[in-house]
């Protein structure tokens, strides 16, 4: 399989005069480096485990959901749109996927191909069967682009799986530009002429604010080597599995998710 060189292509911010860094954004508190070293440090020890899905109950949620997804409806070559660390390159491998990640960062080491997701001329027409697209379209300036990048690229009667936050905090600033209702999905998909099968809201209130609390606990004390195990089990004990029952009961996943997904189907005959 071509590989393209590995160098890093961040979306056009010269396109998009909003993204451009702000001061504060270029120097972040002290308290706030501290955070995004402990939450890197303990998302790649669980990243090298297979445990990402198990840092908070708004992960475990959404990992199962596109699980189901992927089992129902992936097939053929799948094109693996923003995979950041790949967690569920296994599982297409698994299934008998053809697997071809991009992203703009080879963050895995493994990146297939170094492209953004608005621009994926690497990529050619109508030569992919399914597209998992996972928590990467709320990141670009552009998304009607994107979805019709993906839409480009599938095969007629080929399939997209996608996943979007409805609630979340900013992250990955300055390049953190929106979040979905079910309703701006379907909007985004009738512009690229997808036909929606299904959307599914993961996680409720509860799930939303049990996700900050997991995330502030891992990462600081379960950043540190000798409590990290200690307190990953506490965590997912308490906070996943715990919060995931009473979430259930009173988490209002219609009226607060925390992700959607998505599967939409580009259709056998296009429209004229």
């Amino acid at each position: 399989m071509h590989r393209t060189a590995v160098a890093r292509c961040s979306p056009r911010r010269d396109e998009d005069p909003a993204s451009a860094r702000t001061p504060a954004q270029q120097s972040p508190s002290t308290v706030t480096r501290f955070l995004q070293r402990g939450r890197q440090r303990i998302e790649e020890a669980l990243a090298s485990r297979g445990l990402l899905h198990t840092l908070s109950l708004a992960r475990a949620r959404l990992n199962a959901a596109v699980r189901r997804q992927i089992s129902a409806h992936a097939h053929g070559r799948c094109l693996d749109a923003g995979s950041g660390r790949s967690p569920y390159k296994r599982l297409l491998t698994t299934v008998g996927l053809e697997v071809l990640s991009v992203d703009v960062e080879n963050r895995s080491g493994d990146v297939d191909v170094i492209a953004d997701l608005q621009r994926m001329s690497e990529i050619g027409d109508e030569s992919i069967d399914t597209v998992l697209c996972s928590q990467v379209v709320e990141h670009v300036p552009r998304p009607w682009d994107a979805m019709g990048e993906i839409a480009r690229v599938l095969k007629p009667g080929g399939v997209t799986i996608l996943s979007v936050p409805h609630l979340s905090v900013v992250h990955e600033a300055p390049h953190d530009y929106y979040r979905y209702t079910r309703y701006g999905l379907e909007a985004l998909c009738r512009r690229a002429d997808l036909e929606v099968l299904e959307i599914t809201p993961t996680g409720g209130l509860l799930c939303f604010l049990g996700h900050g609390a997991s995330a502030l606990i891992m990462s600081t004390l379960g950043s540190l080597p000798l409590l990290r195990w200690p307190v990953w089990l506490a965590n997912y004990l308490i906070l996943v599995r715990l919060l995931g029952l009473l979430d259930r009961l009173v988490g209002m996943a219609t009226l607060y998710p925390c992700d959607h997904v998505l599967v939409a189907s580009k259709p056998s005959i296009m429209p004229s």
